[in-house]
């Protein structure tokens, strides 16, 4: 859901080059050829997926306009992404890719480090954009696990695609105390009004498919645990004022450049909370 600049390389070159090194040979029917051939195909494909995802119709995508003629997916697959870029000439495509995210966070949930590469349309069915750039973004395992072979024929069911769609505009992450509990957040996704409703739906589908309350959560009951002696010393015997403007400095300084830092919602959420900053947070003696 977070923004990530498409990539420089275009789905053609990076066809050519992982498939530069397959080879024909009497027994495959000039297999090297006929995959080097397809280069049409493999652009072809890119574009489909571009205008897409712009228009927001993924969803529309049918697997049987994806397939390279004549040779099986597996092959496709195998020779194409696994051996010509993940282990053969396409490498340096790869790892420009996952270099991508200059603060390496995942733009799926901006919550854990960059650590594998992710098919947006699955290889298994789309073999046309195996190695094809746009299709290939830069995400932590915790999402590629999750998201596995996902995909979606319900337009209000599908992952947003970090190159082409993005909510940094709006704010759409909050979060609020839970009584009693110290000071713990629960962390929900609440749409703006100038949304259109399965724009909105995408968003509280991935927060909800991701597991991203429950991660941010954690994540910000950690950071309390760490932040709880400084917050002390912002209490005032008389007045909440001073730890309440502490917290609205930090929530400002991350919120700044991204309105859904989970850290700088976690900070408005306590500034917000009169209980928190009157001391509720401070373990009972």
């Amino acid at each position: 859901m977070w923004p990530l600049d498409p990539p420089s390389h275009s789905a053609g070159d990076s066809w050519e080059t992982c498939t530069s090194l397959s080879r024909d040979t009497e027994n495959n029917g000039n297999l090297g050829t006929r995959l080097r051939e397809a280069v049409g195909i493999a652009r072809a494909a890119a574009d489909a997926l571009r205008a897409a995802a712009e228009s927001r119709n993924l969803h529309n995508l049918d697997p049987a306009d994806f397939k390279i003629e004549n040779i099986a997916d597996k092959t496709v697959t195998d020779i194409a992404y696994v051996s010509g870029m993940t282990k053969g000439p396409g490498r340096i495509i790869y790892d420009t890719l996952m270099a991508a995210p200059e603060d390496e966070l995942c733009p799926l949930c901006r919550h854990s480090d960059v650590s594998q590469l992710d098919h947006v349309m699955p290889k298994a069915d789309y073999p046309a954009l195996c190695v094809a750039p746009q299709n290939l973004v830069p995400v932590c395992g915790i999402c590629n696990h999750t998201k596995s072979n996902q995909t979606s024929r319900e337009a209000n069911k599908v992952l947003l695609h970090p190159y082409f769609e993005h909510t940094d505009t709006a704010s759409w992450l909050h979060a609020e105390v839970t009584p009693g509990s110290g000071g713990r957040l629960r962390y929900f996704a609440a749409a703006p009004p100038h949304w259109d409703r399965v724009f909105a739906d995408r968003v509280q589908y991935q927060f909800d498919f991701l597991g991203l309350g429950k991660r941010y959560s954690s994540k910000a009951n950690q950071t309390l645990n760490g932040m709880r002696y400084l917050f002390t010393q912002h209490l005032s015997p008389t007045s909440s004022i001073d730890l309440r403007t502490h917290l609205e400095g930090l929530a400002t300084s991350h919120l700044r450049d991204d309105l859904n830092n989970w850290t700088g919602v976690a900070y408005r959420a306590w500034a917000a909370d009169d209980a928190f900053c009157e001391g509720s947070f401070v373990p009972p003696p």
